[in-house]
């Protein structure tokens, strides 16, 4: 091939080119590039990890479950149990367990005076074999540590909440329902975007699934409050609730005040 010839394949080429990318219909590259997940307007504020994996508060004077693990199969090899593992549980047919029955496991964990017992949701288990008084079950899609001695409640299937983060700011302290962060799931007992918070309102404050809060912060008791922190609540019990940090400018810490500034 001469140099005429190849250059007169180039020249057709870029045409052929541009005919294709100026067709009718037909999108250009940047056009069809996906918008980042962080640009969309809305996302899953409340997921499945939050309504399954995170931790509510079982307050005084609540009954703890009647359903518990008494041993596993492997007890004698680990005390931490996971996905597939074999449990054994109190109840049995007498009890109405059935086989293929869905529990989620619960465990224990500090004590927040004056509220009660921090409670994580750890697991769940499926019932596989079942005898009078005691069944046996397999762990499935744990996400905490399953010990002897947990409980379980039976499994119930929730929905999530698609919405967007409206952010945070100043509010009027007169102006809506006001409580306190009373616990985090750190040792340093501080938490950030995308980790779970107890705080001081519940259902006797009127306040639900989906309700939305603000965080403050003072750097002393006589100073005015700053904003650091919008979140969603995701759970609620009587005098407490669990909250999911949306966004934060800073670390959400235990005894930061809290907001109710939207209502269902």
């Amino acid at each position: 091939m001469n140099k005429k010839t190849g250059l007169s394949l180039v020249s057709v080429s870029l045409i052929l080119l541009g005919v294709v990318l100026l067709a009718p219909g037909r999108p250009f590259a940047q056009d069809q590039i996906a918008r980042p997940k962080i640009f969309d307007e809305y996302y899953q504020l409340i997921t499945d990890s939050d309504l399954y994996c995170s931790f509510y508060m079982l307050e005084d004077g609540k009954p703890r479950p009647e359903i518990r693990i008494i041993g596993a199969e492997l007890m004698n090899e680990k005390n931490i149990f996971s996905d597939a593992d074999v449990i054994y549980i109190n109840q049995g047919a007498v009890h109405g367990i059935e086989i293929g029955q869905l529990f989620q496991i619960i465990g224990l964990r500090e004590k927040i005076v004056p509220y009660g017992y921090v409670t994580g949701r750890h697991a769940r288990a499926r019932i596989v074999r079942l005898e009078a008084e005691m069944a046996t079950a397999k762990v499935e899609r744990g996400c905490g540590p399953v010990r002897v001695g947990d409980y379980l409640l039976p499994f119930e299937e929730e929905e999530g909440e698609i919405g967007k983060d409206d952010g945070f700011g100043d509010l009027d302290p007169a102006a809506g329902i006001t409580g306190q962060v009373v616990y985090v799931e750190h040792d340093f007992h501080i938490a950030a975007s995308g980790q779970w918070a107890s705080i001081s309102l519940g259902r006797q404050h009127c306040v639900q699934i989906g309700d939305r809060i603000n965080v403050f912060h003072r750097a002393k008791p006589n100073l005015p409050r700053e904003a650091v922190a919008s979140a969603i609540i995701i759970d609620v019990r009587g005098a407490t609730s669990t909250v999911k940090i949306l966004g934060a400018r800073d670390a959400v810490a235990i005894g930061d005040e809290i907001q109710l500034i939207a209502v269902r």
